[in-house]
């Protein structure tokens, strides 16, 4: 008996946002009498970083510091429309549509501006909270300036909306072709799983997780590799430990308290080594794609390989637990003769299970009939 070490890779692809009737996210912003932006979207943050990730989009496409920006996503009733937090989209759809909209805010404030300084708005630029002239730096207007004009000289309102929508993709049922795309990028990833093996008590321990990921452009590199984490510890439950509901065969199966479902926590953590490609998508804001929901994706498969790689065996279903990888190391050591089943000494195990332990000696097997 002994542990055995393995090394598995596993490579994917995954969409970015959906397509089911279409797919909006609206944003609409304001710009307060002080200078300061008002934000308000559709897409809720639920713990994947929208809520940054839209106000680092905001300030960039103005000109303002991130510190100005105040996004409010807490009232459907005062917030423009947005699908939903799923589907890997916030960040892609739901960044464009803030985009749109401050890209809107920017010309008001440039028009403003240009009455104020008498100079075209092609010739002026936002920098952290300045409106200032291309060429001449000391020709420059703050914002709280322009926005105050607006508001009690020009008599206006500083305002932009916003909206990012994926068509519908209608379906050829006869030949499976689409009219258009149905996803608005593919993101890559790949992930190699380093394991050691139990192959007495069927145990699996991953030490070391690699992790790839193309994200296009991670906006906010912090987020992306919490998200890379994140995902890593849920895929490591997938591979090892959760069976998800219904349960096979009936729903009897299914424990009846939370505590009786296995979930990984901190202290499974392996090694993790996590790497940010950045491959832009024409399309994406300031080129990002997806990363939320394919962060989990890779874990499992790899962990399959890695075991394959540790005893030559195969788990065909996840998650690998203890018991079906005792079961497929059996299954490898019970070769076929003449349709009897020959188990060796290091087996006899098995012989005594089935009740015919027969004779035996070193090197010596004992014949069971096939049931």
């Amino acid at each position: 008996m002994a542990k055995h070490r393995g090394r598995g890779i596993a490579t994917i692809e995954y969409p970015t946002g959906m397509n089911q009737n279409g797919d909006p996210s609206q944003a609409w912003i304001k710009v307060k009498p002080d200078g300061r932006i008002d934000v308000f979207a559709g897409t809720v943050d639920i713990g994947q970083g929208s809520k940054t990730v839209h106000t680092q989009i905001v300030a960039d496409t103005i000109g303002v510091p991130y510190e100005w920006v105040t996004m409010d996503v807490s009232n459907t009733d005062s917030s423009p429309i947005c699908t939903g937090s799923f589907a890997s989209r916030g960040t892609f759809i739901g960044g464009n549509a803030v985009r749109f909209a401050a890209e809107r805010v920017r010309e008001r404030i440039l028009e403003i501006a240009s009455k104020e300084m008498e100079i075209d708005a092609a010739d002026l630029e936002i920098e952290d909270g300045e409106v200032v002239a291309k060429g001449a730096p000391d020709r420059k207007l703050g914002l709280a300036d322009v926005a105050a004009a607006a508001t009690w000289t020009h008599g206006e309102l500083l305002t932009g909306a916003g909206a990012a929508f994926k068509p519908y993709s209608t379906v050829d049922d006869d030949t499976g072709e689409v009219d258009s795309e149905p996803h608005s990028a593919i993101s890559y990833a790949a992930c190699v799983a380093e394991v050691e093996v139990d192959d007495e008590t069927g145990e699996v321990r991953v030490d070391k997780l690699v992790q790839v990921y193309d994200v296009g452009r991670a906006i906010n590199p912090t987020l992306v590799e919490g998200q890379i984490e994140g995902g890593a510890l849920m895929g490591l439950g997938l591979g090892l430990l959760e069976s998800s509901y219904p349960y096979y065969p009936s729903v009897e199966h299914r424990g009846e308290q939370f505590g009786a479902y296995l979930a990984p926590t901190l202290e499974d953590l392996p090694d993790l080594d996590n790497v940010i490609l950045e491959h832009p998508s024409a399309d994406g804001p300031y080129g990002a794609k997806a990363i939320g929901e394919m962060a989990n994706n890779a874990q499992p498969p790899a962990i399959m390989s890695a075991i394959h790689d540790a005893l030559g065996v195969w788990v065909t279903e996840a998650p690998a637990t203890p018991e079906k990888v005792l079961n497929a190391i059996q299954e490898r050591r019970a070769p076929q003769r003449d349709g009897k089943r020959v188990v060796y000494d290091d087996q006899i195990s098995i012989a005594a299970v089935s009740g015919n332990r027969g004779k035996g000696g070193d090197g010596e097997g004992f014949l069971l009939p096939d049931e």
